[in-house]
């Protein structure tokens, strides 16, 4: 399975390394795009081109000359904080050249363009949790509305020009290799910065809610959205929600960390429940998460505390 010519947009990032990592094993014949040079050293045969999406030109000259079976887009503005600041990078990064990607996919016969838009965020203070597929798109933070727009315009292109689109939502995706360093991704905040000492933050009271998904459960649901029969939408998550002050607890009880949290106000765009409902992910490609939160967090802070945090 995932084998032939495959793209990976992101290739340089978190998932994405863990993406590639796995699709590499199979054999396939992969091309990673990403505006940062790899941080990591990619499996052998991987080639890794460097230059930003937002530039059409380049992008549509790669994608013809790789004429990709599948594409796996994970290139993105990532960050809520980062998207209230500046909303002009997140939609050219997150909407305009998701756009190009996809109708240049389109263009070279693309089988399958797997697109990992933005569970956590695109449904917005949703009514029903766990929030199912079917839930109105309502999204709080600039960041979720470009997720949210770029599948629409993903769902026209598939309709006009014949591109089979998968849309995987994921919730929030942790584990090893995840940056420490951003805005986004707190256990890979909170994780590092227990094993150093140093003080750790949390937005708000600590009581919101969010649903972790450990790396390689979402590659699972990744690579299922590939290859099934159908493409699809549907959410990647575990169904159950868990406090930032649980997630502090838990870590710090890993870490040995006895500081107490520093709380600041809570950061616009941010919500304060989010848990989605991943039965459809298994209809759809029969998959369900296998990681337990316990388990993903204590495998998170041994990667931590023996590889390289920066990395």
């Amino acid at each position: 399975m995932n084998r032939g010519r495959v793209l990976v947009t992101g290739g340089a990032g978190f998932v994405g390394g863990h993406l590639i990592a796995e699709l590499a094993a199979t054999g396939a014949e992969i091309v990673s795009i990403d505006r940062r040079p790899p941080r990591r050293p990619l499996p052998h045969g991987v080639r890794a081109l460097t230059f930003d999406l937002r530039e059409a030109d380049a992008t549509r000259a790669a994608v013809a000359e790789i004429a990709p079976e599948r594409i796996y887009h994970l290139a993105a503005q990532s960050s809520v904080a980062v998207s209230m600041r500046d909303p002009q990078e997140d939609i050219e990064t997150n909407v305009l050249a998701t756009v190009t990607l996809a109708t240049a996919a389109a263009a070279a016969g693309c089988a399958r363009f797997v697109f990992v838009s933005s569970g956590g965020t695109v449904y917005g203070a949703a009514e029903q949790l766990p929030t199912t597929e079917d839930a109105r798109l309502s999204p709080r933070s600039i960041y979720g509305a470009s997720k949210a727009a770029a599948e629409q315009y993903l769902d026209v292109i598939a309709r006009q020009r014949g591109l089979p689109v998968a849309v995987v939502r994921p919730a929030n995706i942790y584990g090893p290799w995840q940056d420490p360093l951003g805005e986004a991704g707190v256990i890979a905040i909170f994780a590092q910065r227990m094993l150093r000492g140093e003080p750790v933050t949390i937005f708000g009271d600590g009581a919101q809610t969010r649903d972790y998904v450990f790396v390689s459960d979402v590659i699972t649901a990744m690579r299922a959205a590939a290859d099934a029969p159908a493409a699809a939408t549907a959410n990647v998550g575990t169904g159950a929600e868990t406090s930032t002050q649980q997630i502090f607890d838990g870590l710090a009880a890993l870490t040995g960390y006895e500081r107490r949290a520093v709380y600041e106000p809570e950061r616009p765009g941010d919500l304060a429940r989010i848990v989605l409902d991943p039965a459809h992910a298994y209809e759809a490609w029969g998959w369900r998460p296998t990681v337990a939160l316990a388990d993903g967090l204590a495998r998170t802070v041994a990667w931590f505390r023996e590889g390289s945090p920066g990395a």
